[in-house]
């Protein structure tokens, strides 16, 4: 539904027109799904399974363990990290969507029912300002109020921040919804669709 299909057409040897369709404007970092809930699964019986072959005499000791690791891996550690790694978000003519995981209760039910969650709707009337982040410096010259943010150790993450008249919103800009690594004319077209809505 978000995927980008690019067609080019040469005006003459040295220009070409690029034609973009896409239902949403942009759209970047990767959906939630049921890969937390099966990795989860898949690591409980795994270690289920080691301390079975371990302990055989007491199969319901393994079950227990299993089912501990998969309560610890759904209820402690994916909601600490789904911002990190299934932060999609979208841009479009009516204003931005976003997966909200403010509380702990969003975190769990985007875990076990990943498909029944609804992107969050900022309106470009509520956005009070916004910046793009590269980690130290601000791209755009608007308002930079985005601070310092830690430096991956891969590759370099951008993020755009959003203050509205209740929050900020940061969201990650380093992959496309298609797992491409965002380009600088991406950014620039980010940025200019940003402030041409502002």
């Amino acid at each position: 539904m978000e995927k980008m299909i690019r067609l080019s057409y040469f005006i003459d040897s040295k220009k070409t027109i690029w034609v973009i369709k896409m239902d949403r404007e942009l759209s970047f970092e990767r959906k939630i799904s049921f890969e937390p809930l099966l990795i989860s699964i898949f690591f409980g019986s795994v270690v289920a399974i080691i301390v079975y072959t371990i302990f055989p005499m007491v199969p319901i000791f393994a079950l227990i363990i299993g089912i501990l690791v998969f309560g610890i891996d759904n209820l402690v550690i994916f909601p600490r990290s789904l911002e990190k790694f299934y932060d999609y978000w979208s841009i479009d003519k009516t204003g931005i969507y976003y997966s909200d995981y403010d509380t702990w209760s969003k975190q769990l039910l985007a875990i076990f029912l990943p498909m029944s969650r609804q992107l969050k709707r900022i309106p470009f009337e509520q956005i009070k300002s916004f910046a793009i982040v590269d980690g130290e410096n601000i791209m755009n010259t608007q308002v930079p109020d985005g601070g310092k943010l830690n430096n991956p150790l891969a590759r370099k993450t951008h993020y755009l921040i959003i203050s509205t008249v209740n929050k900020k919103v940061c969201l990650h800009c380093a992959w496309t919804s298609d797992n491409l690594p965002v380009s600088a004319d991406e950014l620039k077209r980010l940025i200019s669709f940003l402030n041409s809505k502002m």
